[in-house]
């Protein structure tokens, strides 16, 4: 049973791949009619249906799409010049960001280093100090030691 199943996906496999479609695209002719103009004389009759247009009013379809495509030109540009204005806007405060940024961490810097130096010339200072306590300690030792031999004398 399987390999009935088999052999036909096979056979059904090698039909498909080796049938393959072929499209042509045709030119559409409108009965051997190409598109044209023809001047028309005042009195003369269209040659066929359709839109005719006199010098005048031709001139001023084609002013009006001029007209629609400086418009166009324009709004184009004007977006084209809002969106450079957003984009240097957003650099320019970026560019803000990083500066105030970086002083405000070189000013953190400065400042821990300052705290680290001072805990830094504070501990060379207990040194001392500890130095200091036992030598004073020392010396009111024998000190005493030495007002208590007298006192005993």
């Amino acid at each position: 049973m399987m390999a009935k199943k088999l052999l036909a996906l096979l056979i059904l496999s090698a039909l498909l791949t080796g049938w393959t479609p072929i499209a042509r695209a045709e030119d559409i002719d409108h009965d051997g009619e190409e598109d044209h103009f023809v001047e028309l004389k005042t009195g003369e009759a269209a040659p066929e249906e359709g839109f005719f247009f006199n010098a005048g009013a031709l001139s001023k379809v084609i002013a009006k799409q001029e007209a629609k495509l400086a418009e166009l030109a324009v709004v184009k540009d004007t977006e084209i010049k809002k969106v450079q204005l957003e984009l240097e806007t957003v650099s320019k405060k970026k560019e803000i960001e990083l500066t105030i940024s970086k002083e405000m961490y070189e000013n953190l810097l400065k400042i821990k280093q300052d705290r680290v130096d001072q805990l830094s010339s504070a501990q060379k200072w207990s040194d001392w100090k500890l130095v200091g306590g036992f030598v004073l300690g020392f010396a009111a030792s024998i000190a005493m030691f030495y007002a208590a031999v007298q006192v005993a004398k």
